[in-house]
């Protein structure tokens, strides 16, 4: 008998594996070996062409290099503005809609291919200023040459047919990317990513070295001569030597390793190197895509859709995790973020190719009414809240040339201009000639204006209230602080300096917006530097590991006994966090068995620390069951303190001011890798367990009582909470607050546009081995440049202005009687 439950007992481990793997990868098409081998192919091609001209994997760097020493890439910005004027008057002209007369349709085709030509040229002239140009084209063109494949070879198909065969050797072709690449690098050292091939990369691609900010890394200036022209260049005091092998740097008296700082906002060697995983990801998202598309028994559902989406955050994650700490966070932050755009303006190509404009706009209301019935308005708002915040700026310009092209249809300048009513949209209003905007666009409008925008408005400010405490305030300052305690710290010995970094750790553990991963990184880096002699490397690793464990489950203990349990006796804070709610419900259900199981230390290690613990203590769940369950974060402290050692490692020169570990700054990426799939694999998983448990166990979550006191709150609430949507409806609300609440969120709008996109002129670079003195001047607020400042300006003024709004609507809907009269 105990041995048949051992075996149910494995049979069901095994089962929900096999599930949480089969959610992961895409529903691969059966297709006969011949059929699949030669898709694979098709497929291979276009990968095999990008690798060779366009990473370092291939002649990338020489490809580069000769785009940005061509003065014909300085007409770059002359093509720019002749695509830009040809896609205004595309748009304002309708011609986009010349459709009746042959030639019509030849100039339509016409111009979209001449624009289409230029502005891939503007891409290739560029990609040394803006490397992430070629790898994102490539995803917009992969699909175009699948679909020319499709015609020319596989005409007897349909599209949509053709299409959901593609799922499963892309995913073939990317798994062999990847695989390539991870070859390509063991196999010859020069492979590596390190200060060496940093600096080689540099060179290679023509990066120009920032002496601006580092003048005194300048050994002068050497003049170049040729048959035409004379070339000035200032080299670096440092230079590499070929005499060795393998490559070593050398820095003569007067220059030490802060000036490789000159080359830090070179991202495009970095991108080169890890071209061939950015294709792999872009034919991966491909792949999966194409699942999307299946019909018949196996098809695809809203939830796989959902799931491939969590599993494309993730590896952005690990990506971007990866980059930062390799020195190359905002190159590569903004590759993804254009990576993903591409690869989603790919696979709408592939759409428009298999469905009529009618079947998506009714299949997109379909999708929308699906999760508008799921997950309420309200959700809908928080969604439309973030949408706001980031593309507003894109609507303000899309609405700006609809203005103008209305008013070229309402003159009359152009005899093939739509008409002003757009006959086959009428329906949106019998007269639209006094309309500022075009019929669909004042029907997107409409749209818009029926939100409940003072709520929507509100979401939105709250979403960039958070990016900019977590970007800023959390991220940015966390490391300077941890930067200055490694630097105090560095002279004491292993005991003294367990214990300030266990009491600092603890104390940081305490505050609510700081991860655990900064901490554990700072103990992999002061510690070991201090016990390596005693420990060696290994041993001295392995004691911050076990450092950091006791840290997190001491810390966990304070924060779900000291904090949780005190704060459990206020029913606000219970109403708060949604004791009753079925999330929470389902989280007590699965932190509140015994022993240890998968779902309740994915909880525990990927819900974010403070939250995780405290909750665990409102809920009032049992303090060592939480301790056992929490011991297996050692599987994400373990990678964490590597990465930090690795760092430290890496950051070690010898006399000659070269390297002494040179591997290590690879190694620590790799490392940097693993966390990231650990704490963000950690989180999927939570959320897979917690959203199966409301459902598979939707009886148990029902039977846990609700909390009386939060109820009766919640329906005491839930009167003033329509009283305030009611005086805050848009059409209510007077001129003052509306521009209030405008103001607030064009201020953190602006703030985090600035921060996100212009980095490098809001920020100065810092990082845990820099030191305040000589990175900052020895002023933390060196940190914020001008443009930096700015943001946090507006980002403060959004906040007091926000305040002042929530204040006015809490005041009216006390009045609510008397403000209505």
């Amino acid at each position: 008998d105990e041995d048949d439950n051992d075996l149910e007992k494995t049979s069901s481990k095994s089962d929900t594996l096999k599930k949480m793997v089969q959610k992961v990868l895409p529903k691969v098409e059966p297709l006969p070996w011949s059929t699949f081998f030669c898709l694979s192919m098709w497929c291979a091609i276009p990968a095999i062409a990008y690798i060779l001209l366009f990473t370092q994997m291939g002649y990338g760097e020489h490809i580069y290099y000769k785009l940005s020493h061509s003065s014909f890439a300085d007409h770059a910005p002359i093509f720019a503005g002749i695509l830009i004027l040809s896609i205004f008057f595309f748009y304002v002209l309708d011609i986009d809609q010349w459709t009746t007369s042959k030639f019509g349709r030849a100039f339509r085709f016409l111009s979209a291919f001449a624009m289409f030509s230029t502005f891939v040229l503007i891409v290739i002239l560029v990609s040394n200023e803006f490397p992430y140009g070629i790898i994102t084209l490539f995803a917009v063109l992969n699909p175009l040459y699948l679909l020319v494949v499709k015609s020319v070879f596989y005409g007897g198909n349909r599209t949509r047919t053709f299409a959901t065969w593609l799922s499963g050797p892309l995913v073939v072709v990317s798994v062999l990317i990847t695989v390539s690449f991870i070859v390509w690098v063991a196999v010859d050292y020069s492979n590596e990513w390190n200060d060496v091939t940093k600096v080689e990369a540099a060179v290679r691609t023509g990066c120009d070295a920032n002496f601006d900010e580092y003048p005194n890394c300048s050994s002068g200036k050497n003049t170049t001569t040729t048959a035409t022209m004379a070339t000035t260049t200032t080299t670096t005091c440092f230079f590499l030597d070929y005499s060795v092998q393998p490559q070593e740097l050398v820095f003569p008296n007067g220059c030490d390793r802060s000036c490789l700082k000159v080359y830090d906002t070179c991202s495009n060697g970095f991108i080169l190197w890890a071209g061939p995983v950015m294709l792999s990801l872009s034919t991966l998202f491909l792949g999966f895509f194409c699942t999307f598309l299946r019909i018949g028994e196996g098809s695809t559902d809203e939830k796989d859709v959902f799931n491939f989406t969590k599993v494309w955050l993730f590896v952005l994650f690990v990506m971007w995790a990866s980059a930062s700490l390799s020195g190359a966070a905002a190159g590569v932050t903004t590759t993804l973020v254009t990576l993903t755009v591409a690869n989603m303006i790919g696979s709408s190509i592939l759409l428009s190719a298999i469905f009529g404009r009618e079947e998506i706009h009714d299949n997109k209301e379909m999708v929308l009414e699906k999760i508008r019935e799921k997950y309420g308005d309200d959700n809908l708002n928080i969604a439309r809240g973030l949408f706001v915040v980031t593309c507003s700026p894109v609507l303000l310009g899309y609405f700006c040339l609809s203005a103008v092209n209305q008013a070229v249809r309402r003159i009359g300048i152009n005899p093939c201009s739509q008409p002003v009513n757009e006959v086959e949209c009428t329906t949106v209003d019998d007269d639209q000639t006094d309309k500022i905007l075009t019929v669909r666009a004042e029907r997107q409008l409409t749209r818009m204006r029926a939100w409940n925008r003072a709520k929507v408005f509100t979401y939105a400010i709250y979403w960039g209230i958070a990016f900019m405490i977590l970007y800023v305030l959390v991220a940015k300052l966390t490391v300077v602080f941890l930067s200055w305690m490694i630097e105090k710290v560095e002279d004491f010995n292993l005991i003294a300096v367990t214990a300030i970094m266990a009491g600092v750790g603890a104390m940081m553990f305490l505050l609510p917006p700081v991860p655990g991963v900064p901490i554990y990184l700072a103990l992999g880096i002061v510690l070991p530097s201090q016990g390596y002699k005693i420990l060696g490397w290994l041993g001295a690793i392995l004691y911050s590991t076990g450092v950091g464990l006791v840290l997190k489950l001491f810390s966990s203990a304070l924060q779900q006994k000291l904090i949780g349990e005190n704060l459990s006796h206020y029913v606000k804070v219970r109403q708060f966090v949604g004791i009753n709610s079925k999330l929470m419900k389902a989280m007590r259900l699965e932190l509140g068995s015994g022993g240890i199981s998968a779902a309740k230390v994915a909880i525990l290690i990927g819900g974010p620390d403070w939250p995780t613990s405290v909750l665990c203590g409102i809920m009032r769940l049992s303090l060592f069951q939480i301790m056992l369950g929490t011991i297996p974060v050692v599987l994400l402290i373990f990678p964490t303190c590597l990465t930090g050692s690795l760092l430290y490692m890496s950051s070690r020169v010898l006399d000659n001011g070269n390297p002494e570990f040179p591997w290590a700054g690879t190694a620590s990426t790799l490392a940097a890798s693993v966390t990231a799939m650990v704490q963000f694999g950690s989180m999927l998983v939570a959320a897979y367990y917690l959203e199966r448990t409301s459902e598979s166990r939707a009886d148990e979550v029902e039977a846990i009582e609700d909390d009386q006191e939060v109820k009766e709150a919640n329906e005491k609430d839930e009167h003033m909470r329509k009283c305030y949507e009611t005086v805050t409806q848009w059409n209510a609300v007077p001129l003052w607050p509306k521009l209030i609440l405008t103001f607030s969120l064009l201020s953190v709008t602006a703030s985090c546009y600035m921060v996100q996109f212009f980095p490098e002129v809001c920020f100065v670079p810092h990082e845990l081995t820099d030191t305040i003195d000589d990175n900052l001047g020895g002023n933390v607020a060196s940190l914020f440049l001008p443009l930096g400042w700015a943001a946090v300006a507006l980002f403060l003024a959004c906040t007091i202005l926000l305040y002042i709004f929530s204040s006015w609507g809490k005041v009216s809907f006390v009045l609510y009687p008397i403000y209505i009269m």
